[in-house]
């Protein structure tokens, strides 16, 4: 035996074929744990050191994904990388992290990444298609740019999608706030800049308005989704002449910030004034009074977008090209009956 072992010499110290000894190293899930073991106490026996970046190379694979996220340190997020990285991991893929609130540039630098060959695909849930990635024409059916599935974009974005029925939670926060008999409503908007937002905007305030009411355009206040943008909004909401009994914010942070100015105001949450958010992060339950809020399936968001984007690496029909998950209403205490 030569001073490098070689796979050759793994497979004969382990009595296994070559096939078998490279199923084990480069996909160790498609083998027995048994024949796992075997190649693995005879690769180590010998100083055989596998050399998965050589073999990744040769067969034009990284078996790395890039995730593009608006904001790395929104708290949102850890449970949706949670979802990707496990059903990366389940795949043999690895998973890599892209913040993109620096601007454009960062965003090309990391579809300069997936151009390099340095990974296969990339999810992105920053609102739209990345800078640097191919922009599809209006007219064209499908897009012809690397593997890539969006998590929030327009409906009629021509790319493989999984993103949230946002116009049916938004539906579904003006319903529940109608049930408890609220008629003067507000919204605390996200960036009409986005997909989602709008959607939101437009469930919670089309639900309004056939129920006969509406959302003035001067009760719906934008924010920056963090929880000083909930308190400024409250209070250019006070400086009304006609005070809100409900108040939909467009997420959690904004609702947590919202609440605590009603307070500082001298207003009872929900006894005066009603607040629903948007998210059901994993302080929600935890505030006082505990938010009521819409709840994401962000776990179960992230593996379904990264399963499909896998299925389009390796060339799998991987079902519907835009795909809507649901989200849920989680009635807790930061809402009651208008009296």
């Amino acid at each position: 035996m030569g001073n490098r072992p070689t796979i050759r010499d793994v497979a004969k110290l382990a009595g296994l074929s070559i096939a078998s000894v490279s199923r084990a190293l480069t996909r160790p899930d498609s083998v027995k744990e048994d024949t796992r073991t075997r190649v693995n106490e005879a690769a180590q026996s010998i100083g055989f050191q596998f050399n998965r970046q050589a073999i990744d190379f040769r067969r034009g694979r990284s078996d790395a994904l890039i995730v593009l996220v608006s904001d790395i340190a929104n708290p949102f997020f850890p449970v949706f990388f949670k979802g990707i990285e496990k059903e990366a991991r389940e795949r043999g893929f690895t998973m890599l992290i892209g913040d993109t609130s620096a601007g454009p540039q960062s965003e090309a630098t990391y579809v300069g990444m997936l151009a390099a060959g340095k990974a296969d695909g990339l999810i992105s849930n920053i609102g739209r298609l990345p800078e640097g990635l191919p922009q599809p024409a209006a007219t064209d059916d499908s897009y012809r740019g690397p593997p890539i599935v969006a998590c929030n974009h327009d409906a009629g974005a021509k790319i493989p999608m999984v993103r949230i029925d946002n116009y049916t939670a938004g539906k579904d926060a003006a319903e529940h706030l109608l049930q408890l008999g609220h008629k003067r409503f507000a919204q605390i908007h996200g960036s009409q800049e986005f997909a989602d937002f709008r959607a939101r905007l437009a469930g919670f305030s089309d639900t309004v308005a056939n129920a006969g009411y509406a959302v003035p355009s001067s009760a719906l206040v934008p924010g920056d989704l963090r929880v000083q943008s909930g308190r400024d909004a409250v209070m250019a909401l006070l400086s009304q002449d006609v005070r809100p009994s409900a108040i939909f914010a467009h997420n959690d942070e904004m609702a947590l910030g919202a609440m605590h100015q009603l307070s500082l105001s001298g207003f009872r949450v929900p006894s005066d004034v009603s607040v629903i958010g948007f998210d059901d992060l994993s302080y929600a339950s935890a505030t006082t009074p505990a938010i009521t809020t819409m709840r994401l399936p962000r776990e179960v968001w992230g593996a379904t977008a990264c399963k499909k984007l896998i299925d389009q690496i390796l060339g799998v029909d991987n079902g519907p090209h835009d795909q809507m998950l649901a989200a849920e209403l989680v009635v807790r205490e930061s809402t009651a009956a208008f009296l």
